[in-house]
């Protein structure tokens, strides 16, 4: 196993039910479209990728689908099915890798994806097998962070987020997204990109962040260029109120037949 995986595994497995807890996971904007837009049903098959806490695994069993829920990560895993089963709901579970997964050709009506693959170490193979496993005609759903399109922003934001996180890889635009789709064989049904904002606080006891490096991420938000910013827009960043703008992606795509 390579040291991205290793880190992934190590980070989730203390912090698993945080993002089973986690209000910014369990409900918003981002999960109820992304529910809307991929349409589970009665008798669709689907698989939902690093399902976390689990929350979109549930929303999709509860409008009838067929769900398997995938984690590299036993420990999340584990959380996610107990509160799925706490809910009410029965799923499949599989601890697979997202860029190697488990299942033959053509096997699920959707596929979907919510907050995780900034931890991908190749998300055009991971964007390839999600191809593979969905049918032709059958909908790929992504909601991801959204990267700058300014290198230099590109690049402070996601070593920003490396230090609160180690397992943090990249956040890739919506426009390099777009692109990986299009490569993998999907066509954009829609994309929107959307503004939330996280509370610094909330954001650093996700991850049981040490007060050092705490206090070295509010030194990145206080002396952040001015381009960086305008792209995390921080405010109140010396209290306990202090927050700041992460963009989330929301990309439909359609696998062409």
């Amino acid at each position: 196993m390579d040291d991205t995986r290793r880190r992934v595994q190590e980070r989730f497995g203390g912090t698993a039910q945080n993002y089973v807890t986690s209000q910014v996971h369990g409900t918003g904007y981002t999960l109820d479209k992304l529910i809307e837009l991929v349409k589970p049903a009665p008798g669709k098959r689907a698989l939902d990728i690093a399902t976390g806490g689990g929350h979109v695994a549930l929303a999709l069993a509860r409008h009838g689908a067929e769900v398997i829920a995938s984690d590299l990560t036993l420990p999340m895993l584990r959380a996610a099915r107990q509160f799925i089963s706490e809910k009410g709901m029965t799923a499949r579970y599989a601890n697979a890798d997202a860029q190697r997964l488990p299942f033959a050709n053509g096997t699920f009506d959707m596929v979907t994806t919510r907050l995780a693959p900034h931890h991908f170490p190749d998300v055009a193979q991971y964007v390839a097998e999600c191809a593979r496993v969905v049918r032709p005609g059958g909908v790929f759903g992504l909601v991801d962070h959204a990267g700058a399109t300014d290198p230099s922003v590109a690049r402070y934001v996601n070593t920003f987020e490396r230090l609160r996180d180690p397992s943090h890889v990249w956040e890739y635009s919506q426009g390099e997204w777009e692109a990986l789709f299009v490569t993998a064989g999907f066509r954009t049904q829609y994309s929107e990109v959307v503004r939330t904002r996280l509370n610094f606080n909330w954001w650093t006891q996700m991850q049981n962040v040490d007060e050092d490096t705490s206090l070295r991420l509010r030194v990145m938000l206080k002396q952040a260029p001015q381009a960086v910013a305008e792209w995390l827009e921080p405010e109140k960043v010396d209290g306990d109120q202090a927050a700041f703008t992460r963009w989330q992606l929301i990309l439909i795509g359609i696998k062409e037949q």
